[in-house]
């Protein structure tokens, strides 16, 4: 893939620094593994929800988020992406899915859905 020519650019990326909140709102990500489905709920900076989307999987999800308009930054979908692959992932492989946090491949998930809290 290297090419001399063409420039090449390490990937970085230091959330302390570049993150933004998106003006429209955040997410929160729930996997339901007995549903076998993934749950997105839309909430505003008052901390009400909005609106929830349900899905097998994460493009799925992630395109009816933005083609009903909830997010309005390119940082915020790259976020959401990863994080529904993940939740993707989890559900299955009947992994713990927590939001925001890696996925740790020797856990498996034992309860109905994830609780979505870091322990």
């Amino acid at each position: 893939m290297p090419d001399e020519a063409v420039p090449r650019t390490t990937a970085s990326y230091d959330s302390r620094r570049e993150w933004r909140a998106d003006p429209k709102g955040y997410f929160l990500i729930k996997v339901f593994y007995a549903r076998g489905e993934i749950g997105v709920r839309h909430m505003n900076y008052r901390h009400e929800a909005q609106e929830d989307i349900l899905g097998k999987d994460a493009l799925s999800i992630a395109q009816t988020c933005v083609r009903k308009g909830l997010l309005s930054s390119l940082q915020h979908a790259a976020y959401l992406g990863h994080e529904l692959h993940k939740a993707e992932t989890a559900l299955k492989l009947g992994l713990v899915f927590i939001q925001d946090e890696p996925l740790d491949f020797n856990k498996k998930a034992s309860e109905p859905e994830s609780e979505n809290v870091k322990r």
